[in-house]
């Protein structure tokens, strides 16, 4: 790279310092300030385009990579979660496409969506809980997005291009409940899943039993059901994938 072309790098960074965006997150209580979306990184998010099942779970490791690279803030992704992700996706959203959502149940101001986010009572929400029956408990609570982006990680590894689309299904539907677990305890022994390598854990959750992990289930569905609320407007639901960007 030729001295100008370093020169004129080197002016568009500090010019993208000067646009930082002012990015409320939910888990943090305040708002949180982030370099603007690139060019580069709507390329990075528009080439991994979902071609099976798995393509939400590559986009939401991209925009965890992604939230630590633009973050003006020493921000931990340990104390971030699935809400921050979805406050600051819609916000480069809002930023780079615009802030017009069109799908066939009509259209969305993302700007509407992003305030809703804001002004959102999250009051225990990410708080730990407990869920048991009779002498087995969980410890349950909201994923982080470092957690989020290990548990990912381990998936993809699992994952070939011989894998059916059942199969995918089927991993991230396992791994989806096994974010939310950090403790299991039966009587008197107790175990900490985040502590385990994931085939560990993996074969422990699978060996809960079915009326109990139902009561799992309906813990992280009231969550989910918390996020679709959330970015839904007028009956209008924004879906939050790589389409915001196409």
């Amino acid at each position: 790279m030729s001295e100008d072309s370093k020169a004129i790098l080197n002016k568009l960074k500090e010019l993208n310092k000067k646009k930082s965006l002012s990015i409320f997150l939910p888990s943090l209580g305040k708002k949180s300030k982030f370099l603007p979306f690139t060019l580069k990184q709507q390329k990075t998010i528009l080439s991994s385009m979902p071609s099976d099942a798995s393509g939400l779970m590559n986009f939401n490791n991209t925009f965890n990579t992604i939230i630590v690279e633009n973050s003006e803030e020493e921000l931990d992704l340990n104390s971030l979660t699935t809400f921050d992700r979805t406050s600051i996706i819609l916000s480069f959203r809002s930023s780079t496409v615009g802030n017009v959502y069109e799908n066939e149940d009509g259209k969305v101001n993302v700007n509407n969506v992003i305030k809703k986010i804001a002004e959102y009572d999250y009051k225990d929400l990410f708080e730990e809980k407990e869920i048991s029956l009779k002498d087995l408990s969980v410890k349950v609570k909201v994923p982080d997005l470092n957690y989020d982006s290990t548990i990912n990680n381990q998936i993809s590894k699992k994952l070939t291009k011989k894998t059916s689309t059942q199969e995918i299904v089927s991993e991230l539907y396992t791994s989806e409940i096994l974010k939310y677990i950090n403790e299991v305890t039966i009587e008197d022994t107790t175990v900490n899943l985040r502590n385990m390598n994931y085939y560990d854990k993996l074969e422990l959750v699978e060996q809960l039993p079915g009326n109990f992990v139902k009561k799992i289930l309906s813990f992280i569905q009231s969550i989910k059901q918390i996020e679709t609320d959330l970015t839904t407007i007028d009956g209008v639901s924004v879906d939050v994938s790589n389409d915001l960007f196409s």
